[in-house]
């Protein structure tokens, strides 16, 4: 499925954009902490809260751009031991699982964060909606999801001798 492949690869793109900019703004958020509370005696409150949402977003983004490229944990030693068979049976079952976890998830937090009680809940540094931090988990569960599915799609392609799932750039 081309169009899949497209697909993943445009949210890789676009992950790749949003995990350069949460890095810089944890490094500017965390430098700006320390400069203030330690030199000009000033502590600035919403330093933290801000790095911590960004390492949040950060994490999920990460997850799954690791999916994307094949770099997620997984247990290289069994899989390098076994035929290309069962590499392959392997490869279809844990993206299956994959695809199943991350759809189920994605969309029971989809459902919590509609919530009102959640859609009002402010932070109390930053005064931002919650709803903001909380967009992390679907939005990297779909790109997740998206990834995990191209790859079982591909898992079902047969390269030569040797099983290959495509990667990110």
């Amino acid at each position: 499925m081309k169009v899949l492949n497209i697909l993943s690869d445009a949210l890789f793109k676009l992950e790749k954009l949003i995990a350069i900019l949460l890095m810089s703004v944890i490094l500017v958020s965390i430098v700006l902490g320390v400069v203030f509370r330690y030199f000009i005696n000033s502590p600035l409150t919403w330093t933290d809260e801000l790095a911590i949402y960004m390492l949040i977003w950060l994490t999920f983004v990460g997850g799954s751009m690791s999916v994307k490229n094949g770099k997620a944990a997984s247990l290289d030693l069994v899989f390098e031991k076994v035929n290309v068979l069962w590499q392959r049976i392997f490869l279809i079952v844990g993206y299956t699982f994959v695809t199943v976890f991350s759809t189920i998830v994605t969309y029971m937090a989809v459902k919590w964060i509609s919530n009102p009680a959640v859609l009002t809940q402010i932070s109390p540094g930053l005064k931002i909606s919650m709803f903001l931090p909380y967009l992390s988990i679907p939005f990297g569960l779909f790109c997740l999801t998206i990834h995990a599915v191209n790859h079982l799609v591909q898992s079902f392609k047969f390269e030569g001798t040797k099983v290959h799932v495509e990667g990110g750039e």
